[in-house]
Order: structure tokens, then C-alpha cells, then sequence
């Protein structure tokens, strides 16, 4: 796992910007950076933050969520951790999901929930919600006041932050680290019309980028597979299920 100043020293040291060589610590801060490795410092953190918002539902930015709710109140509790949602999983909410009364709220488009949920709201007693929605402005609403503490949870996407310090560590799973580097690689090779570095890196990253989505994509993990088993069904018109049976 590199961090985001051992990145930008890979990088230096690869392309032997600011005549670095191979294996050299330079820089030995991303702060206060110069020239070419004010440069190398920016494509750097460029590169990986593109690469986090290339897919919003990424699996390494998935983040579970766990609040508890107030007694009479229909607000849902925002995320008390440092993440930001981005995107919930809206079949994932929860009140008591541990327990033998757990119960799976459904989820409502805001206009939906406006329309069919708000009208006489503010008539509803208390009750054990059934329904959330969240509203443009990202606050979540539940149809009813909760009449007792109940456990909500959840799993969202969460909002990618660019690397920062020296200590930052991207979210993106270490053995796939050097795509950030083919990337801010193309990015030098663009400033500096390098086209064999371009190249070079181009090949290497469209390679790793097609493993990534292969791992981190819910549902692309088949496509990366040597053997698997595929499950085909035909139909054919004029036959009940019966009737091939029988056969």
C-alpha cells in the first residue's frame, strides 16, 4: 500500500523528473513543491482522484452506515463518521436488522414520496417507520415519527477526497496503486510530447484498469474468469415446462 508521497516519488524516480534516479527518494514532501515536481505532485493526486470518480459505486468507496434514530422524529440521522454519501444502496436500510423485528424500509424517489407520503403528515402519531427518502438537499425522511430508538443501517458510496498529505492513502486496493501512476505518467507525457511514454503507459493502464473493474464492479467479476459456469435458458414457443418434462 503506497501512500500518496510514495507515489509521487515512484513517479519522479520512473521518469527521472528533475533528473531524479531510479530508486531516489524525491521528493520528500508533497507540500511546497516546485517546477516539475510541483507538477509530478498534481498528476499524481489528479490521476487517482479521476480513477475514484470514474464509477460512483466503486465497491472499495462502499462504507456502512449505522445510527440510532429519535423518538418522535422523522429525520434520518446523518452519518456521524468523516464520509460523505454519495449514493445509497436503497435496498439496504434497516431498523433492527439483528434482531428478530428487523424490518427493511422501502426506498422512495423524493418526488414519489412527496406526492404519495407527505399529504397529512403532520396528523401521523408515532410508529415504526416503514418507508425513507431522501430529499435534494441529502437529508433523509422516514414516513412516520419514530416511537421508540431503533437502530437504522445502511451501506452508501461515499464521496471521493483527493489525496492531500504526505500520509493520504487512496481507497483504491494497493495492487492496482500503479495505475495511478500510468496515468500521471500519460499526464507528463502529454506536457512534455513525450509519445513513448504515452504509449508505453497507455497499454499498462488500459491492462490493469480492465482488472480493476474486473474486482471492483459488482456484477464484472465474471467477465475475469478463466472458467466459469454459465447457466442458459431456452425457451421454446408451442411447449409448457410440462410437456419437456414429459420428453
Amino acid at each position: 500500500m503506497s501512500t500518496y508521497l510514495q507515489l509521487v516519488q515512484e513517479l519522479v524516480s520512473e521518469l527521472g523528473i528533475g533528473g531524479a534516479n531510479t530508486g531516489a527518494t524525491v521528493p520528500t514532501t508533497v507540500a511546497s513543491q516546485t517546477g516539475q515536481l510541483w507538477n509530478a505532485v498534481n498528476w499524481v493526486k489528479q490521476a487517482e482522484n479521476n480513477l475514484a470518480l470514474m464509477y460512483s459505486d466503486w465497491l472499495f468507496l462502499r462504507t456502512a452506515y449505522s445510527q440510532s434514530t429519535l423518538v418522535g422524529s422523522r429525520l434520518v440521522p446523518v452519518h456521524s463518521g468523516s464520509d460523505t454519501p454519495k449514493i445509497w444502496d436503497r435496498s439496504s436500510f434497516w431498523l433492527d436488522k439483528s434482531t428478530t423485528q428487523a424490518t427493511n424500509l422501502e426506498w422512495y424517489e423524493w418526488f414519489d414520496f412527496s406526492r404519495i407520503i407527505e399529504p397529512g403528515y403532520g396528523t401521523r402519531s408515532n410508529a415504526k417507520p416503514s418507508s425513507i427518502a431522501y430529499d435534494r438537499t441529502g437529508q433523509g425522511y422516514f414516513d412516520s415519527p419514530a416511537n421508540a430508538v431503533y437502530t437504522l443501517t445502511a451501506d452508501f458510496f461515499k464521496t471521493p477526497v483527493m489525496l492531500s498529505v504526505d500520509a493520504d492513502v487512496s481507497p483504491i486496493p494497493a495492487e492496482f496503486h500503479r495505475l495511478i501512476i500510468c496515468e500521471a505518467a500519460i499526464k507528463y507525457g502529454n506536457k512534455e510530447a513525450a509519445l513513448e511514454v504515452i504509449q508505453g503507459m497507455e497499454a499498462e493502464y488500459l491492462y490493469l484498469l480492465d482488472k480493476l473493474e474486473g474486482d471492483q464492479l459488482e456484477g464484472r467479476e465474471f467477465e475475469r474468469r478463466g472458467t466459469q459456469d454459465v447457466f442458459i435458458e431456452v425457451e421454446i414457443p408451442g411447449y409448457a415446462d410440462d410437456d419437456l418434462r414429459a420428453r
